[in-house]
């Protein structure tokens, strides 16, 4: 329903609208085509009572018709300015029949333009354009567009061509015709006009611009290219050359140019929402993630409700580490949003990120079981649970309650998420291992490794635990069954023949093994310290030192291969290198009994050592 100005009500102080109250003292509910015709019949009854109004004050004399006129006109104005045209355009109709001001008519036809009644308009503006002989321009313009909205595109561009034989320099009819020109594929003679209308005003670029579009239109970039950049040439400020310059740069995957193009407009209109836009779209794409946040923080800056450009830029401030930042936006974002899986996820990221994992938690945990995110923030949670479950552990020496907790969760969600089943029974193996219950690792492992998610990485560390507790028969079958499928397999023969070397069997046992999977895999970092180990085994300690080098160049982070090491160069009385790898083994010990028996073998160094050889270290 049309809602009336302060001007359409004002009418009843003039006596204009004699409608009765009755309607609104009746006791059922009104409708909306109800209160339509209400209105209707008061607008037909204001008409009425003003056309007496105006009949009674031209008897009166001049006084009272400028009285009249005068209130209409200010009542008038106001519902115009107010966008009440329906009101404006009822109060200048009666107007004009008292004054012939070509201002008051002017008005009058905008209204009626405002309201869709163009044929009317234009009637009223044709009166006004022969009346002064076209000298009013914006008589002139505006019929001239009532002319191109009614499809009387000759009379338009008549119009148009009349006002620039009377100013060669008038810039919207110039603009104008050249534009409707270009509508009616007349590109010859459309450029020719745009380029005359760019000559009469060097500094605009709004032709270059219409001529760039023109040539999109017709298929030819080349040419649009090289009038959007005359455009932003001639106006670096102006959005719309910038924008459609920077728009075929993108459409030719020239990114980096339309960022160049961006960045310069802004440099001169930097809260220019449209181009920042496009600029923190170009960087995303770019991936300059850290080159971005600045122009994505205005952004947000201007459009505050903008809740997608928050997201972004809560995930910028992540990627930039800047995760008090990250924090504050999506925590402002949960006020919009309390229930979003996404900023929960993401808030519980951070946390995770920065260790805080019991906040971490309380925010996965809030993630809906019907969100595409509650599978993996159900993993994060179980893991993070097993991180403090061993913290404990390690710190009191014994399971505690978080243990129990990470457990039953892993259970739970074992039972309602059956695609983290796998994924769950090997962390859930991981804790076990770590607080040294190797049997019971292997039964959450042994489960499901029928699952067809049981991969071979899960098969190599099943055969592993097999080994800690020196079921050796259980091992060496998983190990063939993956050379029965791949025989080319080359950590496969590994396993088996490092295993044979660790078991106390033969090394000469052991080196076929080894030797086969070195014809398949020869710089292979772990079958070269497999190699490095047989040569150990054996006493050859140069070749094994050797090997051993070569494979910890390989693989650096690889505890085994540092211990192995450490011990070569005991073994041969190096006792500061020695002393090295041992650290770095220890700094990449995973479990509780690894780091205690690398502990053990430092400690035991300063025992084998001489007292001399100890006193120029720590003079060293």
């Amino acid at each position: 329903m049309k809602k009336f100005t302060n001007a359409f009500f004002t009418l009843i102080s003039l006596g204009i609208l004699l409608v009765s109250c009755a309607h609104q003292t009746e006791k059922y509910v009104l409708t909306e085509e109800d209160k339509i015709k209400i209105n209707e019949e008061a607008l037909a009854l204001a008409s009425q009572r003003l056309e007496t109004l105006v009949a009674e004050s031209k008897k009166q004399g001049h006084s009272s018709v400028q009285y009249l006129s005068t209130s209409l006109f200010l009542k008038g104005n106001s519902a115009l300015m107010e966008g009440d045209y329906v009101t404006g355009s009822v109060l200048f109709r009666h107007l004009i029949s008292l004054t012939d001001d070509p201002f008051v008519h002017k008005k009058f036809a905008v209204a009626l333009i405002r309201l869709g009644e163009m044929e009317e308009a234009q009637d009223v503006l044709q009166k006004l354009y022969q009346r002064d002989d076209g000298k009013d321009e914006s008589v002139a313009l505006i019929l001239a567009g009532i002319y191109a909205s009614l499809d009387k595109v000759s009379d338009s561009q008549s119009m148009y061509r009349k006002i620039l034989a009377k100013n060669p320099k008038q810039e919207d009819a110039c603009l104008f015709l050249g534009k409707s020109l270009a509508l009616e594929k007349k590109w010859k003679e459309a450029e020719g006009q745009l380029k005359v209308c760019q000559r009469e005003h060097p500094k605009n670029g709004i032709y270059g611009y219409y001529l760039g579009k023109m040539h999109v239109d017709r298929g030819d970039l080349k040419s649009a290219v090289s009038a959007f950049e005359d455009s932003h040439r001639r106006d670096p400020a102006a959005s719309q050359s910038a924008a459609a310059l920077g728009l075929v740069y993108e459409q030719w995957e020239q990114i980096d140019k339309a960022i160049a193009v961006y960045k310069k407009h802004l440099a001169l209109r930097p809260n220019d929402e449209s181009i920042l836009n496009r600029l923190v779209q170009a960087l995303f794409i770019k991936e300059r993630f850290a080159e971005v946040i600045p122009y994505a923080e205005r952004l947000v800056d201007l459009e505050p409700e903008d809740l997608n450009m928050k997201v972004k830029l809560g995930i910028l401030y992540t990627d930039a580490k800047e995760y008090d930042k990250a924090i504050s936006v999506f925590k402002e974002l949960l006020q919009y949003v309390p229930d979003s899986d996404k900023i929960l996820y993401y808030l519980g990221a951070i946390h995770q990120e920065l260790e805080k994992f019991e906040t971490a938690i309380d925010y996965f945990a809030k993630i809906p079981t019907s969100s595409g995110l509650y599978q993996d923030s159900s993993f994060q949670m179980a893991s993070m649970l097993s991180s403090l479950a061993l913290q404990e552990f390690y710190q009191g020496g014994k399971e505690g309650k978080l243990g129990d907790k990470f457990l039953n969760v892993v259970e739970s969600k074992i039972q309602n998420i059956p695609e983290l089943k796998v994924e769950l029974s090997v962390l859930k193996a991981g804790y076990f291992e770590s607080v040294e219950k190797d049997s019971e690792a292997i039964q959450s492992l042994a489960k499901v490794s029928s699952e067809k998610e049981f991969n071979l990485q899960h098969q190599y560390y099943l055969a592993g635990l097999y080994e800690k507790v020196r079921d050796f028969k259980s091992s060496t079958s998983i190990i063939m069954t993956i050379l029965d499928k791949d025989p080319k397999n080359a950590h496969a023969w590994n396993f088996i023949g490092y295993s044979m070397l660790e078991r106390g069997q033969s090394p000469a046992e052991a080196l076929p093994y080894i030797e086969k999977a070195l014809a398949i895999s020869p710089d292979d970092g772990y079958i070269r310290d497999s190699l490095g180990w047989y040569y150990f085994k054996t006493g050859r300690q140069k070749e094994a030192l050797k090997e051993l080098t070569h494979a910890f160049k390989k693989v650096p982070d690889d505890m085994v291969i540092a211990k192995h090491l450490a011990l070569i160069h005991k073994e041969m009385k190096n006792y500061n290198q020695a002393k090295e790898f041992l650290k770095q083994a220890l700094k990449n010990a995973r479990l509780n009994s690894e780091k205690k028996e690398i502990v053990s073998v430092l400690e035991s160094l300063d025992s084998e050592r001489s007292p001399a050889s100890i006193l120029l270290e720590n003079n060293d």
